[in-house]
């Protein structure tokens, strides 16, 4: 029997159901608006914002219009990416100068898989459904 003892890698997708509270999400827009320290992270709760406008559902919970979407993406491939690793390859970590794509691989990453959402961006929320 052979065993092999090099470096082996599974690739791996995730799901997450995405929910955003609209008002709750405009009213921390609105009080970080003016803030020169909060730019970076109103520019992600923005681009997250836009993005939950265009692909998700509207659903009623508790007298609550609650916007929920189902995002799935590989957490190896790129397209989930964490401060972490952008400070290790001494990439851009800040979310004003990166593009839309490096924007979203960042919220992905560092937001959604690292479960940091709701604690960082009030009126949002992500619960992992799948891992596969």
């Amino acid at each position: 029997m052979k065993i092999r003892t090099d470096f082996v890698t599974n690739s791996s997708s995730v799901s997450f159901i995405l929910t955003m509270d609209l008002k709750i999400v405009n009213c921390f827009l609105d009080f970080w608006k003016n803030s020169e320290d909060m730019k970076g992270q109103l520019r992600l709760a923005t681009a997250l914002k836009e993005y939950m406008l265009e692909n998700g559902t509207v659903n009623y919970l508790h007298e609550h219009e609650i916007y929920t979407c189902l995002m799935e993406f590989a957490d190896d491939d790129g397209t989930s990416i964490t401060k972490e690793i952008l400070e290790e390859n001494g990439d851009n970590t800040d979310p004003m100068k990166m593009t839309e794509e490096e924007l979203f691989n960042y919220l992905r990453g560092e937001y959604i898989y690292l479960r940091k959402l709701s604690g960082f961006f009030n009126g949002f929320g992500a619960t992992q459904v799948e891992q596969y």
